[in-house]
């Protein structure tokens, strides 16, 4: 393996998990299970096939450089990936326990997606061209989404308190949009180690 492979497969993988994130979000919002359930196939497809190419380097003989490169990426790609499907559960949570959010959780919800593919793109692009603005657009946009869920929670509690929100939808209402901040979180810890 040499960079341009490592690159090459990297921002493959990324490519593949924003393809997955349209049929995410569009099926949760539109509360289409099956739609959701599509985009969790193709993310656990696109996870599985990189962690079988993962195995294949480590049950090599001797590996150069790239090859230990792209598997000290590994671990910070699986944090990535479980973070996005401790999202994923909660989304499913959601819909099979037919959880209707307000208007307002749901527009919410739909720009801390827009957020998360934003941070999601740059990452992609940030592997491909090693530019450093975007490095910073990743850094930034985590920061705008944990300040994004801190002031929607402050929101929410004020609609709980109102009675315009039940129990069982708030908790899984605030547990939906803190994955949002986790999965930011990990994108930037990944950009720091490419």
């Amino acid at each position: 393996m040499d960079e341009k492979e490592i690159t090459k497969r990297l921002y493959e993988m990324f490519e593949g998990a924003l393809k997955a994130f349209d049929y995410i979000s569009e099926g949760f919002l539109s509360q289409n299970k099956d739609v959701l359930e599509k985009g969790e196939t193709l993310f656990i497809e696109m996870l599985s096939s990189n962690l079988e190419f993962a195995e294949k380097i480590v049950h090599q003989g001797k590996k150069n450089e790239f090859d230990e490169k792209f598997l000290s990426l590994i671990i910070p790609l699986q944090e990535i990936a479980l973070a996005v499907r401790n999202l994923i559960s909660k989304e499913k949570a959601i819909l099979e326990r037919n959880v209707i959010f307000s208007m307002k959780a749901v527009m919410e919800i739909t720009e801390l997606f827009s957020a998360m593919k934003r941070q999601f793109t740059d990452t992609k692009d940030y592997i491909l061209t090693k530019n450093p603005a975007l490095k910073e657009n990743i850094a930034v946009t985590k920061e705008k989404i944990i300040k994004m869920v801190d002031e929607y929670a402050a929101m929410h509690k004020e609609r709980l308190i109102t009675g315009f929100f039940g129990i069982k939808a708030s908790y899984l209402y605030l547990s939906l949009i803190g994955s949002f901040k986790t999965v930011a979180k990990e994108l930037v810890e990944f950009s720091e180690k490419i």
